[in-house]
């Protein structure tokens, strides 16, 4: 267990368990560590209320003998189940497999490499109460690798991105709002997209992922913009904390061409009249749209869900884009 380093407002607050949903917590892994893995499903189930936890999912994908662990994990808990891909999906599609196959109200998904501090769960449900269209994060702490069982909380940061499309921490809430009361949830541009929870609901009216993106990379910044400029919103609750383990290098291979192919995918569906600032940041590379998929049934989404515009994001989410 972390040592406490909660905003004093939150380690008082109560809560009215009955009045919140359950929730199935979603965890795809690949060629991760046994002992991290078990870690993170040892800190939800010492710190979840019983009664608001359906279930822990871990999504297999397609982890080869030496690192699939399914009978050790499936052994922990009776609510700990696992689901093996018989080949790799990609973490995008495993998030889709596991969602589908979990039948809770609210869907967690979370990262096989994390600790969840007390209370992580109760403030991130109480906050989606008010709408089923607002999309929650915990504020994200950090895990030294290496040292794991180290936990160094973080301050107030807000999510972004920049005509890169690559996702960064700009600065934290207060530098955005000067009028910002901590520990009060505040809105994410974007999230950085490992660690939130979601009505289902939403999940699945607003398009779950873009089933056509390869293995990993931009549908964070895809999903961002499309529940903040289709009715939606995403916030971060710094009352729920939970510590990362931020990597220097991924264990398992990464093909740069799927990363460069979503990033496509999102350009030629979501950036509408800014094509030329992302142009100048990636390359004309990113302009080729030939090898990019399918993108009709994503701007068919785009337009059955009323989204608003790409301008009317920067004006409203996150002028500071505007700026760059």
């Amino acid at each position: 267990m972390p040592s406490e380093g909660r905003n004093p407002e939150c380690r008082n607050k109560q809560y009215d368990l009955s009045a919140l949903p359950s929730v199935s917590v979603v965890i795809p892994y690949l060629h991760e560590d046994l002992g991290l893995i078990e870690k993170t499903v040892g800190s939800l189930l010492a710190n979840t209320p019983s009664q608001l936890l359906d279930e822990i999912l871990l999504v297999d994908d397609g982890n080869d003998k030496n690192h699939s662990y399914a009978s050790v994990l499936s052994k922990l808990d009776p609510k700990v189940t696992v689901h093996r891909n018989k080949e790799r999906q990609g973490l995008i599609k495993a998030k889709v497999t596991g969602a589908a196959l979990t039948k809770s109200p609210v869907i967690v998904f979370l990262e096989p490499h994390c600790i969840a501090n007390r209370q992580w769960l109760e403030p991130l449900l109480e906050r989606m109460l008010g709408s089923h269209r607002r999309v929650v994060v915990p504020v994200i702490d950090i895990l030294p690798e290496g040292h794991t069982d180290d936990y160094t909380y973080v301050g107030n940061m807000y999510g972004g991105f920049g005509w890169n499309l690559e996702f960064k921490w700009p600065g934290d809430a207060r530098s955005r709002n000067s009028s910002y009361h901590e520990p009060d949830p505040y809105p994410m541009p974007s999230m950085s997209g490992g660690l939130f929870a979601i009505w289902r609901d939403w999940w699945d009216e607003s398009g779950t992922y873009d089933s056509e993106m390869k293995e990993w990379g931009s549908e964070h910044i895809e999903m961002s913009l499309r529940t903040w400029r289709c009715g939606g919103s995403v916030e971060a609750v710094p009352c729920s904390r939970v510590g990362h383990m931020f990597r220097k290098a991924r264990p398992y291979v990464f093909h740069g061409e799927a990363a460069m192919r979503n990033k496509k995918r999102l350009v030629a569906v979501w950036l509408d009249d800014h094509t030329d600032e992302v142009k100048a940041a990636v390359g004309e590379k990113v302009m080729d749209f030939s090898d990019a998929g399918d993108l009709e049934g994503r701007r068919r989404l785009k337009k059955h869900l009323g989204c608003k515009s790409m301008d009317w994001y920067v004006k409203n989410v996150y002028p500071e884009l505007g700026n760059h």
